[in-house]
């Protein structure tokens, strides 16, 4: 008779637990338990934190599984899929193919993966806070900052480094913010340049007040100390982006070298796309435990909607439930498989610990509520003793008790990621790239518009001298010459860019024709001698009045929903040979050409295919109170005969066109050819 399998998903403290209940309970003739996890250690997550803050070895907040579950079968590869239906688990085998493992039982105990993508930009320019990996990262990159601070001259520049935002003020983002502010100023005796005053570090939180899972005496004294130690708080300041600078408010701007996010997460990729009832996006469960509609497949922790019969609430996602629910699953799989009735989940919280840095913690435990250094000092005395093993607490422990003498260790180890294409979110007025700085990268604008601005003698303060838009790119001519960049790039609008570093652009520009040939076109046109040679007509183009050259758009405008008949009858009852396709109050969002029409009619287009479908989608597009200067720039950046001119950038209202003839009839008649 073949023994029963139940496979685990996930490595944390649920799944572990439940792991460890199951061998306890069952013989191993009885049932094999197999658990799969991405990583081969369980993370104990409260202490992350400490870890950045380096009260911690990274060592000492995981456990490898197999050494935590020997009778266990410990699997690292990536669960693509359960399908429930055939009770199979799809993963990722050893050489990268899909595989499947079929079970009897199966507990899903994934919990949550990282999203910034919940606020624009966030992914970009962020520092999360799930894994050991990142724990890592973030340690190296404060150190780093701390250390280019010290050997740097500008007095902006320093402060800059030092300037660090934590989003988030729950247990994470509280506890991220202490142990940075700990590090960064009981540091500061070991460097000779920076004072306290160069360091700030800010936390932000949409509530009125920190950690809403304790009471107010205790989240009121938190705040207070956290203050006390140079933490400023942002409260009831929900963050609406994050760019390179920092972050958006609805209050206003808060700049930072730094943004760490402890906010933002959603279910496993496999838990998304399983045919489960879900409830924003979390698998709904009955009382013991088991999938709703289901009898052999369970779920629990942050993964999972699971009722607390204690007071009839859903249970929150923290650490002490997960370890509830891993046991009481295990209890109820074993009373299923030996035909007993199973148990509704309930238990009783025992308490909340959060440390706040500064050898000071708030804890409520038993009824009873603690502050202070006798809070941080229960804090650390539990989570040691949560500690899964007496190897792990007594290491542990020697390290907690070595910092109480002895400084943090600023050692690190470079963790410079190799250098990949990324995405990148700016907002209006952000710097891409600054005149003079080194080169580093490479930059493809998705969409939104940038402005190049040069600063020279003539024009200290700088000179928007060209726009680019979707499609554009920007940063070879510094990358190639290997000089500092010769003009600032800063955005104009939201802009979304491809940014792609030294060593991949090097690499693909030699071996991708299409993109060499495009570098060699980009380069002879900016490169060009030609404004230097002609002064007399970049006199002539500063002193036009742009507005002078602006002619009524081109009428009717199209909506993005006119079908290819409708264009097709628009220009054969107009000389125009271009049309305009705006949206809600006016604003551009195409242009379509006669070539534009000619090519899709050629390619045998339907005659309800949309306009949105071929047209030129976000083109690139003059300010009215932009100058001549500049438009001239984008008729020879861009090749175009007319450009179409909007009432400003932000709102891509249409209010006109611009012709290259005229502006090019007035340069012959004031600045004739030598």
């Amino acid at each position: 008779m073949a023994r029963t399998r139940i496979v685990i998903i996930g490595g944390g403290f649920g799944g572990v637990k439940c792991a460890q209940t199951l061998r306890r309970e069952l013989r191993r003739n009885d049932a094999d338990v197999v658990l799969f996890n991405r990583e081969n250690h369980l993370v104990f997550s409260p202490l992350l934190a400490d870890a950045v803050g380096s009260s911690l070895s990274l060592q000492d907040v995981i456990v490898p599984l197999r050494q935590l579950l020997p009778d266990v079968v410990c699997r690292t590869e990536e669960v693509l899929h359960v399908d429930l239906a055939r009770r199979e688990v799809e993963f990722v085998a050893h050489d990268g193919s899909p595989a499947r493992l079929g079970y009897d039982h199966v507990v899903i105990a994934a919990g949550n993966v990282s999203n910034l993508n919940v606020v624009p930009g966030m992914a970009d320019h962020a520092f999360p806070l799930k894994t050991v990996g990142d724990a890592a990262v973030l340690r190296t990159h404060v150190l780093q900052q701390l250390e280019r601070a010290e050997v740097c001259d500008d007095p902006e520049k320093r402060r800059w480094y030092l300037s660090f935002i934590v989003v988030g003020g729950g247990y994470s983002g509280v506890e991220a913010a202490g142990e940075i502010n700990d590090l960064v100023r009981g540091s500061l005796r070991f460097f000779h340049h920076i004072r306290p005053a160069d360091v700030s570090v800010t936390l932000i939180h949409s509530r009125d007040q920190l950690l809403p899972e304790i009471s107010p005496q205790l989240r009121e004294f938190a705040r207070e100390k956290m203050e006390a130690a140079g933490v400023a708080m942002r409260l009831n300041a929900r963050v609406t982006l994050a760019t390179g600078e920092g972050v958006g408010t609805k209050d206003g701007f808060v700049r930072g070298g730094t943004i760490v996010c402890t906010i933002g997460s959603t279910a496993a990729p496999f838990v998304e796309r399983m045919d489960a009832p879900k409830e924003k996006g979390r698998l709904l469960t009955e009382p013991d435990l088991r999938l709703r509609g289901r009898a052999d497949a369970w779920a629990l922790g942050d993964c999972a909607v699971v009722l607390n019969a204690h007071d009839g609430q859903p249970s929150p996602p923290t650490g002490q439930f997960a370890e509830r629910q891993g046991r009481q699953c295990a209890q109820n799989l074993v009373r299923v498989l030996r035909g007993e009735p199973t148990r509704p989940f309930t238990f009783r919280v025992l308490g909340q610990l959060c440390s706040i840095g500064g050898h000071s913690a708030v804890a409520e435990l038993f009824g009873f509520r603690l502050s202070g250094f006798w809070a941080w000092f229960t804090w650390r005395g539990v989570y040691l003793f949560k500690m899964p093993s007496w190897g792990r607490r007594i290491q542990v422990g020697a390290d907690w008790a070595w910092l109480l003498l002895f400084p943090r260790d600023l050692a690190y180890v470079r963790t410079d990621p190799t250098e990949r294409v990324t995405h990148a979110h700016y907002e209006p007025g952000d710097f891409i790239i600054k005149q003079d700085e080194p080169p580093a990268a490479f930059y493809v604008i998705e969409s939104g518009e940038v402005e190049v601005v040069r600063t020279t003698p003539e024009k200290p303060e700088g000179e928007v001298i060209a726009v680019l838009g979707a499609g554009c790119f920007f940063g070879e001519q510094a990358l190639l010459n290997n000089r500092p960049r010769s003009a600032s790039v800063r955005a104009r609008g939201v802009v979304e860019v491809i940014v792609m570093g030294r060593h991949v652009f090097t690499t693909i520009s030699k071996s991708l024709a299409p993109l060499r040939a495009a570098l060699t076109s980009a380069l002879t046109r900016r490169s060009s001698t030609f404004w230097q040679e002609r002064p007399q007509i970049v006199g002539t183009l500063r002193s036009l009045a742009l507005a002078d050259f602006i002619e009524p758009a081109p009428h009717p405008f199209l909506a993005p929903t006119a079908t290819l008949r409708e264009v097709t009858r628009a220009f054969a009852g107009s000389a125009n040979d271009v049309f305009y396709v705006v949206g809600a109050g006016d604003r551009l969002e195409g242009l379509v050409t006669l070539t534009d029409l000619l090519r899709v009619q050629g390619d045998g287009a339907a005659p309800e295919t949309p306009v949105a479908s071929f047209m030129v989608k976000n083109p690139a597009a003059i300010a009215a109170t932009d100058t001549a200067l500049l438009a001239a720039s984008a008729f020879r950046e861009y090749g175009y005969k007319t450009l179409p001119v909007v009432a400003d950038p932000a709102t891509r209202r249409v209010a006109g066109i611009l012709r290259a003839r005229r502006l090019l009839a007035r340069l012959l008649q004031d600045a004739p050819p030598a």
